[in-house]
């Protein structure tokens, strides 16, 4: 099955994406709200008998990094060059996508070859064929900011559908909770 390692937008984050007027355009099919997430990991095809390891070397990655990170998408969509693909960028996932390489590095055989770097996006939607100069000037540049906590990180699969891709969380990965938290120790002076 094909997977990703996933960070998903939170309900605040989700209610403005909801929003986000990208009109009526035939030859673009939206991404919906149930897949709406920063890919931190590509994994391409992996076995079944591969998820377990997997996962738990997600599991021990994310323990090991401190959270929740912040996300901030914007400051306005975007097409990918040459791949009519509309998105939102991504910031402040670097490190944390760094991470769950690493961690997954030594069970992911293959993700490694020829894989590009990170490149934070969120995809709002994929244009069927052809699209109009004017269609894509239209639907490119529109402002948009949202922020959302990242407290934990996914392993998904992907099923093709006929109504596109359906992702299931195969594995939640908890990020470390702040110092203040991992001790039970309080926070300020007395």
């Amino acid at each position: 099955m094909r997977a990703f390692v996933a960070a998903w937008p939170d309900e605040a984050a989700r209610e403005r994406l909801d929003a986000l007027e990208l009109g009526r355009e035939k030859n673009l099919r939206l991404v919906g709200p149930t897949r709406w997430h920063v890919t931190l990991r590509f994994l391409g095809d992996v076995a079944d008998e591969a998820l377990g390891p997997l996962g738990r070397a997600l599991v021990a990655g994310a323990a090991a990094f401190p959270g929740p990170v912040e996300c901030r998408l914007g400051p306005a969509t975007g097409w990918f060059t040459g791949v009519r693909v509309l998105q939102l960028p991504a910031a402040g996932l670097d490190e944390l996508a760094s991470a769950v390489r690493a961690a997954t590095s030594s069970v992911a055989s293959g993700a490694d070859r020829d894989e590009p770097p990170f490149n934070g996006h969120l995809t709002l939607a994929r244009a069927r064929g052809r699209l109009g100069p004017a269609a894509q000037a239209a639907l490119a540049g529109i402002p948009f900011d949202a922020r959302f906590a990242v407290g934990h990180v996914d392993l998904v699969a992907s099923e093709p559908s006929s109504r596109g891709h359906v992702y299931t969380t195969v594995v939640r990965a908890p990020l470390a909770p702040p110092p203040a938290l991992r001790t039970g120790g309080r926070s300020g002076t007395r």
